[in-house]
This record gives C-alpha cells, sequence and structure tokens, in this order.
C-alpha cells in the first residue's frame, strides 16, 4: 500500500478519538484536524511501500517512543508517526505546528513543512 494514496482519502479516514486523547494529555497540546486523522492510520504497525523504508508507528510505539528510543520526545514537543530508517523518523512538531524529520542520534529537526509528504519526500 502506499501513504500518499491513503493520504489522498484523508477526509474518510475515521478519527481514533481515544488515541488521540492520550496524545493530546501527554504533550499537553491539541492537534490539528489532518494531523490527529494521520496519527489515526492504523492502531498497528503499518508498512508503506513509497519508499525503500516507511513505516507507520502503532498506537504503542507513539505513545511509548521517548522510553523506547530514549530521548524525550514530549519535552521537545515531537510526535514520532513514522520510521524511515537511519534513526530518522518523521514526527509532528507541536512548537513549530508542521512536520519535520528528526534523527534520534543527532536530535536534530531538519526538512521542515507543513506538508507531510513533502518531508517524506514522496512525490518530487
Amino acid at each position: 500500500m502506499k501513504l500518499v494514496e491513503r493520504l489522498d482519502e484523508i477526509n474518510t479516514i475515521q478519527v481514533n478519538e481515544p488515541f488521540i486523547q492520550q496524545i493530546e494529555n501527554i504533550y499537553r497540546n491539541e492537534l490539528p484536524e489532518e494531523v490527529k486523522r494521520i496519527v489515526s492510520l492504523s492502531g498497528e504497525t503499518m508498512f508503506y511501500n513509497d519508499k525503500p523504508i516507511l513505516r507507520g508507528l502503532s498506537n504503542s510505539e507513539i505513545l511509548n517512543a521517548s522510553e523506547d528510543l530514549e530521548v524525550d520526545f514530549v519535552s521537545q514537543s515531537l510526535l514520532p508517526v513514522f520510521d524511515i530508517g537511519d534513526n530518522d523518523f518523521a514526527a509532528y512538531d507541536f512548537s513549530e505546528r508542521c512536520w519535520c524529520l528528526f534523527n534520534i542520534i543527532d536530535e536534530i529537526k531538519f526538512r521542515k513543512s507543513n506538508s507531510l509528504l513533502t518531508v517524506l519526500a514522496i512525490g518530487d
């Protein structure tokens, strides 16, 4: 399955309200509607074939990312959503209200954009 095809149907994706509420409570911040739908794509790990490595994180991976990856995502206001390999994750940045890539080794944000597809370099 291609992520770009799923995002073309973004308005039909049902928001997982209990999961979104957990995220918003942890981060003490509200997600925009489009981000809620993207985060609600699947409750389980999902692999997409738009790129060699593009894995949507499961709900538990998103909620436990700080502990599992040993990075304090909450204090950095980053919500990791996709693993793209090489220790890079596509994340929603609450502080800048945009998507970005985040390297968990160097702990740096890069390729910021309001478009998830631009951040993931899909459809360039």
